[in-house]
């Protein structure tokens, strides 16, 4: 269920059985030579759509934008500043808190929100004190690192990964773009990182990834997979 296809009796009406509610976020950052900007909060939404379609869960509009300074190096990227998250997940959250919700579990699309998001929580606990939060980062879900390990071994890198690029494939088949196999070489690399030391480090954009691999087929099973597992860790998270 999607909150902006309701009306407001259909949430009222929600709310009279259930508190919890699915938040995707993710951002809108390069992702290598043949991944779309918005690759991080398209899989968000996708998996979060799903999961609440089969858990009858309400789903919040998604968050596109996130915590990628260090990728500004790359025309496209937009990032929020860690400041500016914190604010929006605030009202966010207290704007839903107001009206009844208390449990909300934030499907992330993207490593560099994390630690902003989990102080963003911190700090909304002073104002809505009987909130919970959970944040499910899909694709370091047990399911998903299996399924990655089986596919793509040790060519699924830490970015712009054969894994969600397949995912936005699925999604998005007529924005498919081939590329020739990449080289995947061990590189160390400081971090925190500037966006022009980012560049430099990794040229095309990617982390130690192939994404010559990514396929729509996979990306198929990676929805189907990561939509399952968030589906029995959310009705954990709703009983507890």
């Amino acid at each position: 269920m999607r909150l902006e296809l309701l009306t407001w009796a259909d949430v009222e009406t929600y709310l009279k059985t259930k508190d919890v509610i699915l938040v995707p976020i993710g951002s809108t950052e390069q992702h290598g030579p043949n991944g779309l900007l918005g690759t991080d909060h398209l899989a968000a939404e996708a998996i979060a759509r799903e999961a609440g379609t089969r858990a009858g869960t309400i789903v919040s509009p998604t968050i596109p934008f996130g915590m990628s300074h260090h990728h500004m190096g790359f025309p496209g990227t937009i990032s929020l500043s860690p400041e500016t998250l914190i604010a929006l997940m605030k009202d966010i959250v207290s704007s839903l808190y107001r009206h009844g919700f208390r449990r909300f579990y934030v499907v992330n699309g993207h490593g560099g929100n994390t630690p902003t998001l989990g102080a963003s929580f911190s700090s909304i606990l002073s104002d809505c004190p009987r909130a919970s939060f959970k944040i499910a980062s899909w694709w370091l879900l047990p399911e998903i690192t299996e399924l990655a390990g089986t596919l793509f071994g040790g060519r699924e890198g830490h970015h712009a990964t054969p894994s969600e690029v397949s995912l936005t494939a699925h999604l998005h088949p007529d924005r498919v773009r081939e590329i020739p196999e990449c080289r995947v070489e061990p590189v160390s690399y400081p971090w925190p990182v500037s966006p022009e030391r980012f560049r430099e480090i990794f040229p095309d954009g990617r982390m130690l990834s192939d994404p010559s691999l990514a396929r729509p087929e996979h990306g198929k099973r990676f929805l189907d997979v990561a939509a399952e597992a968030i589906v029995k860790d959310l009705a954990a998270f709703a009983a507890g």
